[in-house]
């Protein structure tokens, strides 16, 4: 939220940028972790790390990039061209 001139708050409906960087960080170092986790779990019977690793990033990523999209959420801050013609 940015505040304009005359101190009005002008909201913006873009998902945010850092959370969507920050999703992206985690899926890239995620997917290599659990990847190395699943070759050492290929020499080990019982071992699930890979697999645990994978999960948890998946729901990270999920988390984060919900949360980089909550401002779609408040579609009611939507700014109405000229000609829009309301209910």
């Amino acid at each position: 939220m940015a505040v304009m001139g005359d101190r009005v708050p002008m909201f913006k409906l873009r998902p945010y940028h850092s959370l969507l960087i920050a999703a992206l960080f985690f899926a890239i170092v995620g997917g290599l972790l659990s990847a190395y986790f699943m070759v050492e779990d290929a020499y080990e019977s019982e071992a699930r790390r890979g697999l645990f690793s994978l999960i948890v990033t998946g729901i990270l990523v999920l988390i984060l990039v919900i949360a980089a999209f909550s401002r779609y959420r408040f579609s009611h801050l939507k700014h109405h061209r000229p000609g829009y013609k309301r209910g």
